[in-house]
């Protein structure tokens, strides 16, 4: 999945309005928010690798949310995926989502 840096800009911004924030404050968050799901996704990795369906529901839906209340909407997709295929998640789009997040970091996003 290819970042489109102008929608993700676009879904921030819809993220900041539906907080009541400017768009330069949420994005300013945004990099915080980005290393914890870094983070997360590190301790979905381990829940895969030992088949803990629970933790994988639970990491996976805590990712979704964390990165659709930001905006963040591609890797929201992939976490939302990974979320409802809990049972036999796809360590490609864990891969995948880390990807993504990592490929926000590198942009300006003001």
């Amino acid at each position: 999945m290819a970042l489109d840096f102008a929608q993700l800009k676009k879904e921030i911004a819809n993220a900041a309005e539906r907080m009541g924030m400017d768009y330069e404050d949420l994005a300013e968050m945004v990099p915080e928010v980005l290393e914890d799901c870094l983070i997360k996704a590190k301790k979905l990795e381990k829940a895969i690798q030992s088949n803990d369906s629970a933790q994988v529901k639970a990491i996976a839906h805590d990712l979704k949310g964390s990165t659709a209340n930001y905006g963040i909407m591609a890797p929201s997709a992939l976490a939302k995926s990974l979320e409802k295929n809990f049972e036999s998640p796809n360590a490609a789009e864990l891969k995948e989502f880390v990807s993504l997040i990592q490929e926000i970091q590198t942009k300006d996003l003001l």
